[in-house]
């Protein structure tokens, strides 16, 4: 068995396990999707949802989150806990 057929597997038992499953962060692209993953580690989805609006208007693609200073992240993400480290994260 390859891993796309693992993968798809495992997407398969999470469908039955829990059909109707939804995601509670708000995202448009799967790049806010990604972020605000890391940013609901230690926090709650509704503080995410509050602040990652700020940040894609300030940083609307990964390539210019990358440019960012973790500084200049930071105020905007504070809310979220463990700011320092998921700024320094963000910008990788």
């Amino acid at each position: 068995m390859d891993i796309q057929e693992k993968v798809d597997g495992i997407i398969a038992a999470l469908k039955t396990a829990y059909p109707d499953a939804i995601c509670a962060l708000q995202y448009q692209k799967d790049y806010e999707l990604m972020i605000s993953v890391r940013l609901s580690a230690q926090c709650t989805d509704e503080r995410v949802n509050k602040v990652t609006p700020a940040l894609f208007a300030a940083y609307p693609d990964a390539a210019a989150l990358a440019k960012a200073e973790p500084a200049e992240i930071e105020p905007i993400i504070k809310t979220c806990g463990l700011f320092h480290n998921k700024a320094k994260n963000l910008v990788l």
